[in-house]
């Protein structure tokens, strides 16, 4: 009776109300949305990044989209937010947190030693089993079309959302109008294509580090300022109050988002099978997917068009949202 219950659960979907926004059974896990402007308007699907929930978003973004007419709808990924967490804390982590610092910070070096391959690049050769993969994380953003009614969108992705964005569009065409990808990559082991910076490597082992001594503002902190550019300074006081909510909407440090992406295959040799409107936007001074990545994006998408940021790392300021608010808009309306 009890599997006849839950078999039940994966073919219904149940909405529960939050604050904002809503939570949505879809694709037999619970799927956290919003929406922004008319549902009989244009929709654009957007899909954040790796470690982060749709939070991140920046709100001038959003309402810049929707001022333009537009409906714009958020969700939370799997394992991230208000979404289902599909990956617990393991046990030996728990135990690690109480152990004596100098113990934590040997484990986050010894760590770190396997997340990178001989070229500087994430590790992608020998991924830990996932129990998901990216193609799984786009058919979510797939039901939530169909739990609206909505047969094709915009697709927007950032980050790990650009990977997802591109599985989407690959996989499944038919429910795609256009396509933008924000900072991302055809897949970290592309032959050719730069790792990480030396410094955001260290910022990466110090955020480690301060979640498992479970500060979680102080690491979301490093890891910003490590992701940032030149161009814009970083507000901190505007900062805190983003992490603050970020954190209370919900940040799983234990996701298994990047086993995601090591367990899919990489899609460089297929991106000349999208033959969509394309729009590839990308900062110059990205430490964590640097500018070759997008280069290589636009020139292997074929008529794809790009907007290279002088001076923005792997971030969205609102400071360029003039810029990337109207090339969106015109790869929308092609």
């Amino acid at each position: 009776m009890k599997k006849f219950y839950l078999l039940v659960l994966m073919f219904i979907s149940v909405n529960t109300w939050t604050e904002e926004g809503q939570i949505t059974r879809l694709n037999g896990i619970d799927i956290w949305w919003e929406e922004y402007g008319e549902r009989d308007h244009p929709t654009v699907l957007m899909i954040m990044g790796l470690n982060s929930n749709s939070q991140v978003w920046p709100e001038k973004f959003i309402q810049g989209l929707a001022n333009e007419g537009l409906h714009v709808v958020i969700f939370d990924n799997r394992d991230i937010g208000k979404s289902s967490w599909l990956t617990e804390e393991p046990g030996f982590i728990s135990f690690l947190k109480i152990l004596p610092t100098f113990v934590i910070e040997y484990f986050v070096d010894f760590t770190l030693g396997f997340m990178f391959d001989e070229q500087g690049r994430f590790n992608m050769a020998n991924p830990a089993p996932a129990e998901y993969d990216l193609n799984d994380m786009a058919l979510d953003g797939i039901a939530l079309l169909d739990h609206l009614n909505i047969k094709k969108a915009h697709i927007v992705g950032a980050s790990l959302g650009g990977m997802i964005s591109q599985e989407m569009t690959l996989n499944y065409p038919d429910r795609v109008l256009t396509l933008t990808i924000l900072m991302s990559t055809p897949g970290f082991d592309t032959p050719g294509l730069s790792g990480p910076t030396e410094s955001f490597k260290q910022s990466i082992k110090k955020s480690f580090l301060l979640n498992l001594l479970e500060k979680e503002e102080e690491a979301l902190l490093v890891s910003e300022i490590a992701l940032k550019g030149t161009r814009f300074p970083l507000d901190h006081d505007k900062f805190k109050d983003q992490a603050k909510q970020r954190i209370e909407h919900g940040i799983n440090t234990s996701n298994a988002q990047m086993m995601a992406v090591g367990a899919s295959p990489n899609r460089a040799s297929r991106l000349r099978e999208i033959n969509l409107p394309t729009l590839i936007i990308h900062g110059s001074e990205d430490p964590l997917i640097p500018l070759d990545h997008g280069i290589f994006l636009s020139e292997n998408i074929p008529n794809s068009k790009k907007l290279f940021l002088d001076g923005v790392g792997h971030e969205i300021p609102d400071e360029v949202l003039s810029e990337i608010i109207p090339a969106m808009i015109k790869n929308f309306s092609f």
